[in-house]
């Protein structure tokens, strides 16, 4: 979802995204990217 989000962003179809907001939404992307990489491992 929040990978959507910043595609959105990227592609300027949302006029209303302040730059605080894309930056925790990357985050929380990185984060989940991260997450689902380490379980890939354990598998």
């Amino acid at each position: 979802m929040a990978e959507r989000l910043l595609e959105v962003n990227q592609r300027s179809l949302c006029q209303s995204a302040n730059q605080k907001m894309l930056e925790k939404i990357q985050a929380i992307a990185l984060e989940a990217e991260g997450i689902i990489e380490n379980l890939e491992f354990r598998i």
